[in-house]
């Protein structure tokens, strides 16, 4: 099995950093070859050090299974007798007991037993420890084996491999690995096609999560199946799906255990062939439904919890979020489940056509702005992700993209609109701001003394420049407005505000980068903002703002309250 480019140089570098760092971190994306680095970094120390001891440690089954498996492909003679003249490959969980070779694979159930353990460590200390999905790894089990397994040896490598290295509960991985050697995100594997592009539509629905408590920094599941797992949840889960999906492998991902069945079972009612899976299915039936599954055998798989991690089906192109989360790390997994190529391209194995992808349908609740959605976790500016405020139909797209590895498709969506705002703000030397989908742009006061403000409404196309003048020194004066202009094209209308803005406005307000704008925002400004936003935004927030940021939301409310009235009068000297 040869390496990719990008695997070899992940396998140089936890290598060389081993030799600085005891503990170190590896993140790779899902679908970039993890178990292969790190089983090829456990052969190539256990070639070089014919005494040292590798051991593998994971907390299910599958993620056990899945390394052995792998070893024979890379190198099958590898497998046969070592220096301990036995195998040199052994599995240390249940009823298998192979404590005695170079390689051990082991649960951290398994090992928690200081039985086991002492069996373990009888043939000599672990020199090297590989935890696989680390991120576990900050759990009590874990810290308590690798602690033992240092005192026994001190000179201990530890390598932690995870694709998704935040843990929902918040607790870092810093406090476990001081050394990160090599990050693989899936923006760099689809740039390279060795996973299909995402392709994102977030589906509305009209279900609330006002009211479910927070659990270990996601929502509590059991609150969450009572909204996501009714039968109207479910009815639009296969409703969208065979809108936009009908022909694909899917896995669904539910709230609950008694959701995933009762969702098959839908499907199965509505002609579509479906199993489920959860954490008490037996074994062995577990098993032959997820080879049913890869192998093409029924279309939709169902489950709670399982299918997130050590388990690969490249034949699956899409995935069903059934269910909202908090969590990044589980978004990662779950979104993962579906971005492995099908490796149907004989002249490139393993990578991914032209053209293929995977489409998430993601069922978004009536409230987005906590949770995670494919755009947060991708890279897409968070003010964009946050933006699916244009609430459509239950069962309608509400918003979309498709990914490339380098940008964001966001053509025919919500999201278009957003993007090209972004783009254009970020291309502009002057501080425009935007919020609530405004975007404006404070000149203060000029040589004739008017004080000026300069916004375009968020209703477009067609997009509208809106001018607001004020007297600054005549008592009591009003702001007055007019429309200055109109166009179809939101950076033709920035570039006649920047003109606007290069005759009267204050350089030491517009111009990008003043040292000011990060400065703390003063009580005046935070009173000021706080009387305008009319509780809007929180004293707490207000708090914590910059004298840059409490300014541009100054201009905004300013610019909102005084269009909201109508005005007859011109604003002179506006353009």
């Amino acid at each position: 099995m040869q390496l990719r480019p990008y695997q070899t140089d992940v396998i140089t570098a936890v290598k060389g950093d081993w030799t600085t760092h005891q503990d170190v971190l590896l993140v790779m994306a899902t679908g970039g070859g993890k178990t292969q680095c790190f089983l090829q970094i456990a052969m190539d120390v256990l070639d070089s050090e014919p005494n040292a001891r590798v051991l593998v440690l994971a907390h299910r089954e599958e993620l056990i299974f899945q390394p052995l498996e792998r070893v024979g492909a890379m190198n099958n003679a590898w497998l046969m007798t070592g220096p301990l003249s036995k195998p040199r490959v052994g599995v240390v969980m249940a009823n298998r007991n192979d404590c005695d070779r170079q390689l051990t694979i082991a649960t951290i159930q398994t090992l928690s037993s200081k039985k086991r353990l002492a069996q373990l460590l009888s043939h000599g200390p672990i020199t090297h420890l590989i935890i696989d999905e680390c991120h576990h790894a900050c759990a009590r089990t874990y810290v308590a084996l690798w602690e033992t397994l240092r005192a026994a040896y001190p000179a201990l490598r530890h390598l932690g491999v995870t694709a998704t290295p935040l843990r929902a509960d918040g607790d870092g991985l810093s406090r476990v690995y001081g050394h990160v050697s090599a990050r693989v995100t899936i923006a760099d594997l689809v740039r390279d096609h060795y996973l299909v592009q995402p392709r994102w539509l977030g589906i509305a629905t009209d279900i609330s999560v006002q009211g479910v408590k927070t659990q270990n920094g996601d929502f509590a599941q059991g609150q969450l199946a009572e909204r996501f797992d009714s039968t109207v949840s479910h009815q639009l889960v296969v409703q969208a799906y065979r809108e936009y999906a009908k022909d694909r492998r899917a896995i669904a991902f539910t709230a609950s255990v008694a959701g995933a069945h009762a969702l098959a079972a839908l499907f199965r009612d509505r002609g579509v062939s479906a199993g489920a899976v959860d954490g008490t299915t037996p074994k062995d039936e577990r098993r032959r439904l997820m080879e049913d599954f890869r192998s093409g055998r029924f279309q939709v798989l169902t489950n709670c919890q399982v299918a997130t991690e050590g388990f690969d089906a490249p034949g699956a192109s899409c995935v069903l979020m059934c269910r909202p989360t908090k969590s990044d790390s589980l978004y990662v997994q779950m979104m993962g489940r579906g971005l492995r190529p099908a490796g149907a391209d004989p002249l490139r194995p393993g990578m991914a056509t032209a053209g293929e992808d995977c489409l998430i349908l993601d069922f978004l609740p009536a409230e987005t702005r906590n949770i995670v959605m494919a755009g947060d976790v991708l890279g897409l500016p968070k003010e964009v992700t946050r933006s699916v405020t244009k609430q459509a139909e239950p069962g309608e797209v509400q918003a979309g993209f498709t990914f490339d590895g380098d940008s964001f498709n966001t053509d025919g969506t919500p999201l278009e609109i957003v993007a090209r705002q972004l783009d254009y703000l970020q291309a502009s030397p002057y501080v425009w701001y935007r919020h609530d989908g405004w975007l404006t742009l404070g000149l203060g006061e000029a040589s004739d003394h008017n004080e000026r403000i300069l916004a375009i409404a968020p209703d477009g196309p067609p997009w509208k420049l809106y001018g607001l003048l004020r007297p600054k020194q005549v008592d009591g004066a009003r702001w007055r407005s007019k429309c200055i202009a109109t166009g179809a094209d939101i950076a033709e209308l920035g570039e006649q505000g920047n003109a606007i803005a290069a005759r009267w406005g204050s350089s030491t307000l517009i111009t990008k980068g003043r040292s000011w704008h990060a400065q703390g925002a003063s009580e005046g400004q935070r009173n000021w903002l706080h009387k305008l936003a009319r509780g809007d935004i929180k004293s707490r927030d207000i708090a914590l703002l910059s004298k840059g940021e409490c300014a541009s939301l100054i201009t905004h409310y300013q610019a909102v309250r005084f269009l909201d009235i109508p005005v007859a009068d011109a604003v002179e000297g506006a353009a």
